[in-house]
């Protein structure tokens, strides 16, 4: 069936959905977009699920919802059934910069098992990112929650690589209370760990430099060879290790935060006495963040980062634009109050290497 826009959703009935399914029960259900109406029955859901403890409280919030659900980058998918027109599930793609973001699938408790979460997060989402507002979009990224060996088939089969594991990333609870006060994050309420993925597209290749420098660590080009390993279209690179000198370097980045989960994230290259301003401006937060970029000067500021206690955490792919010539990232990660015990997780067998440097560079022993 033909994909429909967003702005043609009040059409003719068998207009409506641009996907159809059957469920394994054989109940038919159909893909739509979200419009405002959906915006209570949504919330009713992310409170079955989650109760009061999603990460972000705002969902409980049905005016905010409403706005959400409108926003011109925001594609809320709404599966439900044909018959009755009863809400099943969704799910939400999200498009910043050239970066789409898909959010997990959150379905009935009924209808768990019956393959609507699978539908929703493979048929749904790969026919919304094949429509014109995405023609622009280099690469699909998912979070999947540690304890959740489903979420990660689901991304996995979907063509999605695995880029990171980062401990204690996902911050749980109940945060209707909380307001967002400067430099006061949501302190650590239930946390989980979470593997990055990301699905890779053709234009990303072509606008990525090839050449890569990496601080001579052997952590660091384990992450590197990981992502290689998964990705062929990394065998043309030309990798250049280098050591690193803390206090040299460009300075130019970046930093943005999200209070709800208590995350500081920054971007570029650092001198040390900037870094030292910022970890000691950001010491009551959960985690710091730190894309670093693989060029010359990225590899002074991983030298650094490894000084000042940061472990790498991920390696990804043309994450940084710079006069539209994508550089790749070294993710590292630092927790001001600790939290980086917080890995407790099933994994598939491709994510088994990722996980077990992951437990040595966090001191644990590996199974």
């Amino acid at each position: 069936m033909q994909i429909i826009s967003k702005k043609h959703l009040i059409a003719h009935e068998k207009d409506i959905y641009f996907r159809r399914f059957a469920a394994k029960n054989g109940d038919e259900y159909g893909l739509r977009y979200g419009t405002q109406n959906d915006a209570k029955a949504i919330s009713m859901i992310f409170k079955e699920i989650y109760n009061y403890e999603y990460a972000y409280p705002l969902v409980y919030d049905i005016n905010h919802l409403k706005r959400e659900l409108v926003k011109k980058n925001n594609f809320w998918i709404v599966g439900e059934l044909t018959d009755n027109r009863e809400i099943g599930g969704f799910g939400l793609v999200e498009k910043k910069r050239y970066i789409a973001h898909a959010s997990q699938c959150v379905v009935k408790k009924k209808l768990q098992g019956l393959g609507v979460a699978a539908k929703l997060g493979g048929a749904g989402i790969v026919s919304v990112i094949k429509t014109p507002p995405f023609k622009d979009v280099l690469r699909l990224d998912g979070e999947a929650r540690g304890l959740k060996i489903g979420a990660q088939k689901l991304i996995h089969n979907a063509g999605a690589i695995p880029y990171g594991l980062i401990p204690a990333y996902i911050n749980y609870g109940d945060k209707r209370r909380f307001k967002v006060d400067d430099n006061n994050p949501v302190p650590p309420l239930h946390e989980e760990a979470a593997f990055l993925y990301s699905i890779i597209f053709r234009n990303l290749w072509k606008k990525r430099d090839k050449k890569i420098y990496l601080l001579n660590n052997e952590d660091i080009v384990f992450f590197y060879n990981y992502v290689k390993k998964m990705s062929r279209k990394m065998k043309d690179d030309t990798l250049i290790l280098e050591k690193g000198k803390k206090s040299k370097g460009y300075e130019l980045y970046g930093v943005s935060k999200d209070f709800y989960e208590g995350r500081v994230n920054i971007y570029g290259y650092i001198k040390e006495k900037s870094l030292n301003d910022l970890l000691k401006r950001f010491q009551n937060w959960r985690i710091i963040l730190w894309r670093i970029p693989t060029t010359q000067n990225g590899v002074h500021s991983m030298s650094l980062a490894l000084e000042k206690g940061f472990n790498i955490v991920g390696y990804d792919l043309g994450f940084n634009n710079i006069n539209w010539t994508l550089f790749d990232s070294v993710i590292m990660a630092y927790y001001p109050n600790g939290g980086s015990h917080i890995l407790k997780v099933k994994c598939l067998d491709e994510t088994k290497p990722l996980l077990n440097k992951i437990r040595e560079l966090f001191f644990f022993s590996v199974n």
